[in-house]
């Protein structure tokens, strides 16, 4: 099971804002990914962010967020020192190429399963016409 979180992003994208709750995709109902009716299920999801263009010294940093209906907020995902670098993925370090013009990471995520929606935002983007694809792929 997978959903697609962006789809040949090319420049930042805002957060989130609390009045939006629609925003970002469903989890409820995904199984592994979502609200499951089977709590022993894994719930490690994995979050894939791969380039589809670009050239040059390509960067790419992105802020997972999550939502709950039950208090009605989103909330960036994880931890960190600075409330700035909360949710970012690749330990708030900027995912950067592993071989010429080519970016790609995976980082698992758990407990997505407590959350409604999930969203990535996309920071910060760097290189040349550089585009990105990011995934959500549970089991």
């Amino acid at each position: 099971m997978q959903i697609q979180l962006l789809s040949g992003a090319v420049a930042t994208n805002s957060p989130p804002t609390a009045g939006s709750p629609t925003v970002g995709f469903s989890l409820t109902g995904m199984g592994a990914l979502g609200q499951s009716q089977r709590p022993e299920r894994d719930t490690t999801s994995a979050i894939v962010v791969k380039s589809t263009a670009g050239s040059g010294t390509m960067t790419v940093t992105c802020r997972l967020w999550v939502y709950s209906s039950a208090i009605s907020e989103w909330m960036p995902y994880g931890t960190h020192a600075t409330a700035a670098s909360k949710g970012l993925l690749n330990e708030a370090n900027a995912i950067g190429e592993v071989a010429s013009d080519s970016l790609l990471h995976a980082e698992l995520v758990n407990g997505l399963h407590h959350f409604d929606r999930v969203y990535l935002e996309v920071t910060a983007i760097g290189g040349t016409s550089t585009a990105v694809d990011a995934y959500l792929i549970g089991r």
